[in-house]
């Protein structure tokens, strides 16, 4: 189905509205935001040209009160609503003061002519089809309210001119039928087609925000942010990173005996409350490895210290899990590892700073985030390792240097350990 014809069988063929109220107070927000500063400035030049009137008709008229009275309430009623009513209540009501304003200044100046000036009437008259065109394109009306203001200012104007004996019937038709017509239908297909790309902006801009969403979701933040900014091309760039590596203790006896429904439960449970310390520490998670995590800190959003909030984040991961096996206990989940003789569940991180290349990885057709670099492969040993001193976070060298005093005495020097893959030996702190 065309989107067009679509947006069309939602829109009143009477009123042009939407027939759906809570999309229409939408369309009328997002028309005052738009208008609002242009409605301001046709007030003031309205009202200027109108003060120019009134001083040329009383030159010509003399100070007639009826005539004075009329614009002495023209005056105030303009002022009530330049000054004193709020941006809130102007955009709620500039349309029905439009309205009552146009209808009240064209039908008492049309009967303050007829009955101070009848010779002059005809002549000032003779501008309303001028003034029809005014409203309907100039004044920002809704197409309903250019009706009633035409309608409603035109009838009694052309019956007075018939009663006066200035025009006659056969005349009407010409100035003012016909023009009406014309005008009304134009005025109803602009509105019409506003209408119809205001839905197709909204339905980009739900596009935009589903894929933002759907990118966020499987990408994280920055990760999505940083792929709508360079059209998803994210090239590789040597980076200095910190890499985390966090892994779930006797993960296979944990779920030996959870379905796979409840597996899943688990550690989406687990993941979440990871990945909300994570993206506190600024740190973008690179992939799901079975119960591990890989992280990296600096890459692909720059950040400075982030050795210091790798290592904040492990020790706020260290706690947050602790929180959680209180929440386990509370509500029984805990008897799939207890009944295996795990009393709670505990997590290994190996910390370790470098420099890797960071960046889109993969075909053409199908690419991924990733980060390459001996750093990845020691993060991993350094996480392995922790089996062997049983501890929770070990951290390099490289990063034990760059600590600020408070976490500097937490640490604690264990050995000097060959790594798989490294000819040197790596020293490595628990904290």
């Amino acid at each position: 189905m065309d989107y067009s014809n679509s947006i069309s069988n939602r829109i009143n063929k009477i009123t042009c509205h939407f027939e759906d109220g809570k999309l229409e107070k939408e369309y009328q927000d997002f028309r005052w935001n738009k208008i609002r500063n242009y409605v301001r400035n046709l007030m003031i030049i309205s009202e200027v040209f109108n003060m120019l009137l009134r001083i040329d008709d009383i030159r010509l008229l003399g100070p007639n009160p009826l005539y004075i009275g009329f614009h002495t309430l023209g005056i105030l009623f303009w002022i009530f609503f330049f000054f004193f009513l709020s941006d809130d209540n102007k955009k709620k009501w500039h349309q029905l003061y439009f309205t009552i304003w146009i209808i009240g200044l064209m039908n008492m100046g049309s009967f303050s002519y007829y009955f101070i000036d009848p010779l002059a009437f005809p002549v000032k008259g003779g501008v309303l089809p001028i003034i029809m065109i005014l409203w309907l394109y100039v004044w920002p009306y809704f197409f309903l309210n250019s009706m009633i203001v035409t309608i409603t200012t035109t009838i009694p104007f052309c019956l007075l001119v018939l009663e006066q004996g200035s025009m006659t019937l056969d005349q009407i038709p010409y100035l003012y039928v016909i023009p009406f017509i014309f005008l009304s239908t134009v005025k109803w297909s602009k509105e019409k087609n506003e209408r119809i790309d205001f839905m197709k902006t909204k339905k980009l801009e739900s596009n935009h925000t589903l894929m933002n969403n759907t990118l966020q979701r499987y990408f994280g933040q920055t990760l999505a942010e940083k792929i709508l900014k360079d059209d998803g091309v994210l090239a590789g760039e040597n980076s200095r990173v910190t890499i985390s590596f966090t892994d779930i203790e006797s993960y296979s006896t944990i779920i030996e005996h959870m379905s796979p429904e409840i597996a899943v439960k688990f550690l989406n449970r687990y993941f979440t409350e990871m990945h909300n310390v994570i993206e506190e520490h600024g740190g973008h998670i690179v992939s799901y490895i079975g119960d591990s995590v890989l992280v990296v800190y600096g890459a692909p959003k720059k950040v400075e210290d982030h050795e210091l909030l790798a290592v904040r984040s492990a020790m706020k991961m260290r706690d947050r899990l602790k929180e959680m096996n209180k929440k386990w206990d509370e509500d029984e989940f805990s008897r799939y590892w207890k009944n295996n003789g795990i009393g709670e569940i505990k997590a290994r991180t190996g910390l370790h700073t470098g420099s890797v290349i960071a960046g889109n990885i993969g075909s053409e057709r199908m690419l991924q985030y990733s980060t390459i670099g001996d750093v990845v492969n020691v993060a991993s040993r350094l996480e392995q390792a922790n089996k062997e001193f049983d501890s929770n976070i070990l951290i390099s060298q490289e990063i034990y240097t760059t600590l600020t005093k408070d976490l500097y005495s937490l640490c604690e020097f264990k050995k000097e350990i060959s790594l798989k893959g490294r000819e040197t030996l790596t020293k490595v702190y628990s904290i």
